[in-house]
């Protein structure tokens, strides 16, 4: 039975590692161009919160493309060449690393984000605003650069029996790295963005407790309609990329362990290394689910998407000279005409 398995799991990972990442570049990538075009409208574009999406969205793209599809690649198809040049093993261990930690980071910002909106005092209410969002997200992307600038000083090509392979040859290193990203990417921001979640949830709950009955209160109305939906879709978020996140820090702890304090069998071995592999497959829906999320769980923004859709369709027509075939106002919105008095 031991046997059996120890031979069927590497088969199963193959496979997996073969169609999983296929999908999730499609649907990744679909999904993020509309996030693009949706967060970029005017009538979101001004929203701190949108920017970060926005910022994430773009972000997302870019480890579809260089971290899935590489993994896809060199996992699936045995087909790596960084594992023959240490320059492109230098760059894409940087990229892929900066860039999935910036997945994480993206989401604890807009979680701060939300957390200062709602938020009765009105000096913090003024920290979330476009220019903050903007210098927040530069600041960011640089703080995080340069955390994984040691990956082009201590990452390197060399064999590993046969073959050789972009990996770590110092052994303090692999410790140290190991730990670093797991503080960094993997449980840091899961703790951060839980943290102001919950601040995010007292804020709305202690403001529509004291100000309920005041309709036009400015703090009331801030919480309503596009600000209280993006709430909404962040919280969302931030519980999907811990769920996504939380399986891969777990398979990152417990391949330390038995790497360096316990010996396991080779059954014992197969499973560590499937449950790893499968985690890491998880961890890679951070950048696919975002769009999706967002579409169940805002009206505001599949309106939006709605509206997207109807003038690029105007467009289009116009273009081919079928104006006659636009739809109207009413057809549109879905709505009754009525004839004014």
């Amino acid at each position: 039975m031991s046997d059996d398995i120890i031979q069927r799991l590497p088969a199963i990972s193959l496979q997996l590692n073969r169609i999983v990442p296929i999908f999730q570049i499609i649907f990744g990538t679909i999904g993020n161009i509309l996030n693009i075009l949706i967060f970029t409208r005017r009538s979101l574009r001004s929203n701190p919160c949108s920017i970060y999406f926005l910022a994430s969205s773009i972000n997302n793209l870019f480890v579809l493309y260089v971290a899935t599809l590489t993994r896809l690649l060199s996992s699936g198809w045995k087909i790596d060449p960084s594992n023959s040049n240490i320059g492109l093993c230098k760059l894409r261990i940087f990229f892929v690393y900066s860039s999935t930690a910036l997945i994480q980071w993206f989401m604890v910002l807009a979680s701060i984000d939300r957390y200062l909106s709602s938020c009765q005092n009105a000096r913090y209410r003024q920290i979330s605003s476009l220019p903050t969002a903007r210098k927040a997200i530069g600041l960011t992307i640089l703080i995080i650069g340069l955390a994984h600038f040691h990956t082009f000083i201590w990452w390197s090509v060399d064999y590993i029996g046969a073959k050789t392979y972009c990996n770590i040859f110092i052994y303090d290193y692999e410790i140290a790295f190991q730990i670093f990203f797991l503080i960094l990417t993997c449980a840091i921001p899961p703790i951060l963005m839980t943290i102001f979640g919950i601040l995010t949830v007292f804020n709305v709950k202690k403001l529509r407790t004291q100000v309920g009955p005041q309709n036009n209160d400015a703090r009331n109305e801030r919480l309503r309609s596009k600000d209280r939906q993006l709430i909404i879709m962040l919280l969302i978020q931030v519980l999907m990329t811990i769920l996504c996140t939380l399986p891969f820090s777990v398979a990152n702890i417990t391949s330390m362990i038995f790497q360096y304090l316990i010996t396991l069998s080779d059954y014992g071995d197969a499973i560590n290394t499937f449950y790893s592999n499968l985690s890491r497959l998880i961890n890679y829906f951070n950048p696919v689910v975002g769009f999706y999320i967002y579409t169940l769980s805002s009206k505001t923004f599949r309106n939006e998407m709605k509206c997207m859709f109807m003038e690029a369709i105007k467009f289009i027509l116009t273009k081919l000279g079928l104006e006659k075939f636009i739809p109207s106002q009413r057809e549109q919105t879905g709505g009754t005409m009525v004839t004014k008095a």
